[in-house]
């Protein structure tokens, strides 16, 4: 039977953290991986559900929705979070489709979250940015791809929306997410002054698109238009605009010699299924030579103690 209250989150299921705690659940994964070589993930891609309402030129996954297996259960969903507990997790990330649409019976996505942040030191989402930002994770990326006719082209007609719920939100820690294609790599210096003059904003991350081949449109940046796209970043972070990318991560995008420690992510599906390594595993092919998730770049980074993926990792998930 379904309730018309929220439900409450199960006893006994930990407290939630602070960046103290934060700091030292990160502190136990370098520990453990480094010195006693249990390679335990990292960070958690948490897809709840590919049911989206936008259809965006460049995603695949709302093409899924709809198949068997496409949106999470609430029991399911806990049971991938304890699962994910158990392996060393201690980075959450929930995304989708769109991740807060999601719903089973009278459970919402900010009870998913509360339930998660009792469990990891850090929980996050990433939306499209139509819906009220006020899901309770530790921190919130909005994606912005684009000023608004480049984003407005790639994503559904959204940008006025997207910028409406950034200027009501009062989240603590909201970032942009900017997704570098051929049709709006170009934009990236205005949009990055458009969105920095918005007061919720605290910095922008920046990853490259990756070909799943799997329906969506070829956005794919040429090798040339990637090292042109780097140095525009790289100029504007020497210029003070808050790019939370490290110089060393953008720069694995273009040369793509980076050692890339896979074993650092978890990938959680919407059947409950949970696979270990490459982003793309199961999602698409897996084509190193193509790799645009800077994420994993940083996340390597910081497993081999590159200052720069280190900063970036703690401004991002402790501070």
């Amino acid at each position: 039977m379904t309730s018309t209250l929220k439900p409450a989150v199960p006893a006994g299921r930990g407290t939630i953290k602070g960046p103290a705690l934060r700091a030292a659940g990160f502190l136990g994964n370098f520990l453990t991986s480094r010195l006693l070589g249990r390679k335990a993930p990292l960070l958690a891609s948490f897809k709840l559900t590919y049911r989206c309402n936008l259809s965006c030129l460049g995603c695949p996954f709302h093409q899924l929705a709809g198949l068997p297996g496409s949106h999470m259960t609430w029991p399911v969903a806990l049971a991938s979070l304890d699962a994910l507990k158990a392996m060393g997790v201690k980075i959450v990330i929930f995304e989708g489709g769109e991740p807060l649409l999601w719903r089973d019976g009278g459970h919402t996505v900010s009870d998913l979250v509360q339930a998660a942040r009792r469990l990891f030191p850090c929980v996050g989402a990433t939306t499209n940015g139509t819906l009220p930002l006020d899901v309770p994770t530790d921190v919130l990326w909005v994606s912005v791809d684009g000023l608004k006719p480049a984003h407005d082209t790639l994503r559904s007609g959204s940008f006025d929306a997207l910028m409406e719920n950034i200027r009501a939100s009062r989240h603590p820690k909201l970032f942009v997410h900017y997704t570098m294609n051929r049709r709006n790599w170009r934009d990236f210096p205005g949009a990055a002054r458009e969105i920095m003059g918005l007061d919720a904003v605290r910095g922008i991350t920046v990853q490259f698109f990756y070909p799943y081949n799997l329906g969506e449109q070829d956005l794919r940046l040429t090798g040339a238009e990637r090292r042109e796209a780097v140095d525009m970043v790289l100029s504007l972070k020497r210029n003070k605009v808050p790019i939370m990318n490290s110089r060393r991560g953008l720069e694995a995008m273009v040369h793509g010699n980076w050692r890339c420690h896979d074993w650092i992510l978890a990938n959680v599906e919407p059947d409950g299924g949970i696979l270990t390594g490459c982003y793309a595993k199961n999602r698409g092919g897996v084509r190193c030579s193509e790799c645009g998730f800077t994420p994993v770049a940083e996340a390597s980074g910081a497993v081999d103690l590159h200052p720069g993926s280190l900063v970036s990792g703690i401004r991002i998930f402790v501070l």
